[in-house]
């Protein structure tokens, strides 16, 4: 028999299908953000379904130093942000079973699941370009590898779109406190020198919160001569911003989910290795710093509101033809110069989207899903959802959600949506 100073690690396990005794489970993940608060969620609804986990969680903020219970703690599993070398040393010690859901990568060793960063920035890229931009710029933080990985892929997309990317911070000289009033007067002096209207992709909330500040300083006009996207939809913030901040909303909750499965099978004795499961984000959650037209054709611009505002009416090209009057060869000549490609294709996309919003955010029925994004029917939804995205509305569902009352919905609509 195992003595008592064993790390929990080396202790028997049940044999895999059969109902354990309680795990002893240690959350390690900031409650300060709305990401992080999501975390805790998404572990929430696994263990509504999942092995009986008793859970030590104690209040911190982020990048705080290791709760001084962990030392004696005698548990058998950890799920983390490893977010330093330091934590990373630390939970090594403890022997025990760890899955990391920080979006850094300060321990190779641990299994991972994290935001798909790659993923928010080329959501980030579709909204903007989607606005008719034709000037980009990125706001990031070199000394995390998610705000690089977020920039470089954000100006992949800009460029395969045939657009370029300004990036603030690569310059030359001493960089300022981030926050600081000195750094916001270097930021609003470098927007100063770039071309407007300007799509600005900053890489977290409080990030796009400071060029917002940088564009009141100068009185800049938000959306109209700068539009201005975050990420991690935290909503507080966003509401506070003036105007209210647009944002990419990551699937913290199915990552915690996720998360908490993986910690699962390993306190049954599997061992995943240093492998990584990336999320991929939900949605852009529109608000007013992105509420933008920028097309320099004015009919265009009154084609696209149409369309945002209509689209889930049923409406079709003849629809937008008899708002804005014209014929159906100069206005598909026009959409093409503007954004690239048609009308019929635009409102194809706008449809898709509302229809994401919805399988994610709603316990609607698929057949309720079309409807509300203006397809005739589930069938149409499916073929559709299926050619833009390669899976059906109700993969897409199950996918990014993780609570038992949205899988009972997806499965009562199985049936119209495979």
């Amino acid at each position: 028999m195992p003595s008592k100073s064993q790390p929990a690690s080396a202790r028997p396990r049940s044999l895999p299908g059969v109902r354990a005794a309680t795990f002893k489970v240690a959350l390690l993940i900031e409650t300060s953000n709305r990401y992080g608060r999501d975390l805790l969620y998404g572990v929430r609804d696994w263990t509504h379904t999942g092995d009986r986990w008793a859970i030590r969680f104690s209040e911190q903020a982020r990048l705080a130093p290791l709760p001084a219970w962990l030392r004696q703690w005698k548990g058998d599993g950890i799920i983390a942000r490893v977010d330093s070398p330091q934590i990373a040393t630390a939970l090594r010690r403890t022997g025990l079973p760890v899955v990391d859901v920080s979006a850094e990568r300060f321990a190779s060793e641990f299994p991972r699941v994290s935001v798909d960063n790659s993923a928010v920035a080329r959501l980030a890229a579709e909204h903007l370009l989607a606005k008719g931009f034709r000037d980009f710029a990125f706001f990031g933080d070199p000394q995390f590898l998610w705000a690089r990985q977020r920039g470089e892929e954000f100006r992949r997309a800009i460029a395969a779109a045939g657009k370029s990317c300004a990036v603030f911070g690569q310059e030359r000289g001493r960089r300022k406190r981030p926050g600081s009033d000195a750094e916001i007067r270097a930021m609003a002096d470098w927007l100063a020198a770039r071309p407007r209207p300007l799509g600005v992709f900053a890489c977290y909330d409080g990030r796009a919160q400071q060029v917002l500040e940088a564009c009141q300083s100068r009185e800049w006009k938000v959306p109209d001569e700068i539009a201005v996207l975050g990420v991690d939809n935290d909503e507080v913030l966003c509401e506070l911003c003036s105007p209210p901040l647009s944002s990419v909303q990551p699937n913290a909750r199915r990552t915690g989910y996720e998360a908490a499965a993986m910690l699962a099978r390993m306190m049954r004795g599997e061992h995943p290795g240093p492998q990584t499961r990336f999320v991929e984000p939900v949605r852009v959650v529109e608000r007013q710093s992105t509420d933008v037209v920028s097309v320099a054709d004015e009919r265009v611009a009154q084609a696209l509101r149409f369309i945002r505002e209509h689209v889930g009416e049923g409406i079709d090209v003849s629809d937008v033809l008899h708002a804005v009057p014209m014929s159906r060869t100069l206005l598909e000549r026009k959409f093409k110069i503007a954004l690239g490609h048609s009308p019929h294709r635009q409102i194809v996309q706008q449809r898709i989207e509302r229809a994401k919003h919805l399988l994610v955010e709603s316990e609607v029925s698929i057949a309720v899903v079309a409807e509300l994004a203006g397809f005739a029917d589930a069938s149409y939804l499916s073929v559709a959802f299926r050619r833009e995205t390669g899976e059906s509305p109700y993969g897409y569902r199950a996918r990014h959600r993780t609570s038992r009352a949205s899988g009972r919905a997806a499965e009562k609509s199985r049936g119209a949506a495979t």
